[in-house]
């Protein structure tokens, strides 16, 4: 590991600190303006999806796109792609180095997200690119992405997660999320059925200010966009990012064809052969509500296989029964011959342990094995040589998986990778 490297990695112990203050002074320090359009995307669940859709879409367009995303599967350039592909090892490197330079000459001590997002953000400085979409890390208000000068935001469904630093109810989320508003700015939000959800978004939206930033008050361009309750997250994103770039006057007449060419890493994603003869479907579902609009697809493909595999590991959850039922609802409909049951290594906060994981209702398989880190699942896979198998719990997961199975290379990483089945 290079000495920059660990250098980064070294940041990890700062933890995570909220706030504008440092990581805008870095950055006016070592950006002075963009010429670029800066979207930024807010959200629950598929914020990604729909970042990856506008980049997939603004690509056949013959737009340039930098890409800003977090967390990664596997390697740290997959949170700053350039129309699609991740930036190169060198190149991260040497934004890595001025950014270090920079901390030293201001005296301040970046967070590790603030040192990856001010990558991208020198990255979207050099290409120029016609597009720069950004993707929030946590929340929206504190969250360093907000100090962007963003022309456009978007906020995806809203849904009680990190109730631990952004509030215990779903207007004190949604409030937190929806302080990305900029003044002025449009802003597009999937409509809330919770009705003092919807006014604490209407509230931010209509004080749309940081004062940190200099941003003079001045009420954001609030539209909402209703969208049916039942849509997957697929369906979510492609109705909002087609608002948005219609709004940005780009043509969306092909965007379906878009959606249908976009290979998100790791999320709803379809690879074969493996090393032991099957397929592998992978899905990073994190938090209740996602891994409820994903089972619907998954349901229809177990359904129809005579032989699968569950492979389930998560991060800690505020209800972990909640967050199971609904897979532990799908075995028993449609039982898997084995399950295992793993524990991710590399998350912010340690994976829920083996012991809490093998009491929940697994009844409906006699064939549940236990594999204490993802890189014990390889040998058992191999050994069982399921015909299809489903890996879904945290993003973390699935990276592990990816490693521990060589699924690192150009192919899967790719947004716009043709080899990879969808």
């Amino acid at each position: 590991m290079s000495s920059i490297r660990q250098w980064l990695d070294l940041t990890k112990s700062r933890g995570m600190k909220l706030g504008l203050e440092r990581v805008n002074v870095a950055h006016n320090s070592l950006i002075q303006s963009y010429e670029s359009t800066i979207i930024h995307v807010a959200g629950s669940n598929g914020k990604g999806t729909a970042c990856a859709l506008m980049a997939t879409h603004l690509n056949r367009l013959d737009q340039t796109t930098v890409m800003f995303t977090s967390p990664h599967l596997v390697r740290l350039e997959e949170r700053i792609r350039i129309n699609g592909s991740p930036i190169s090892e060198q190149q991260f490197e040497i934004y890595l180095s001025l950014i270090q330079q920079t901390e030293l000459d201001l005296g301040i001590e970046l967070t590790f997200f603030e040192i990856t997002f001010l990558a991208s953000c020198l990255c979207a400085r050099d290409v120029n690119p016609d597009v720069f979409i950004v993707e929030t890390g946590l929340g929206g208000r504190f969250d360093a992405t907000r100090i962007l000068p963003a022309d456009l935001c978007l906020l995806t469904s809203i849904q009680l997660e990190h109730r631990e630093i952004l509030g215990d109810t779903l207007a004190e989320i949604a409030a937190e999320k929806a302080a990305i508003a900029r003044p002025r700015k449009p802003m597009f939000v999937r409509d809330i059925d919770d009705t003092e959800a919807r006014s604490a978004v209407e509230n931010e939206a209509h004080n749309a200010e940081q004062e940190p930033l200099g941003e003079s008050p001045s009420p954001a361009n609030l539209e909402w966009i209703t969208i049916d309750s039942k849509s997957s997250m697929k369906e979510e994103a492609l109705m909002l990012v087609k608002v948005a770039l219609s709004h940005l006057n780009y043509k969306i007449d092909s965007i379906d064809e878009s959606m249908q060419s976009l290979n998100w890493p790791g999320r709803m994603q379809h690879i074969e052969p493996m090393s032991w003869g099957g397929s592998l479907f992978v899905d990073a579902a994190h938090n209740p509500s996602g891994l409820k609009r994903v089972l619907p697809s998954i349901t229809e493909r177990v359904a129809s296989k005579m032989e699968w595999c569950l492979v389930f590991g998560c991060t800690p959850q505020n209800d972990l029964e909640e967050f199971v039922q609904p897979l532990i609802d799908l075995c028993k409909k449609n039982p898997p011959a084995n399950i295992l049951l793993t524990v991710p290594q590399t998350g912010r906060y340690p994976g829920v342990p083996l012991s809490e994981l093998v009491h929940l209702d697994w009844s409906s398989t006699e064939a549940v094995h236990q594999a204490p880190t993802p890189q014990d699942v390889k040998p058992i896979l191999e050994q069982l040589r399921p015909q299809y198998t489903l890996a879904i719990g945290s993003l973390y997961l699935i990276g592990e998986l990816f490693e521990t199975f060589d699924l690192y290379g150009s192919k899967h990483l790719e947004l716009f990778s043709p080899n990879t089945q969808r």
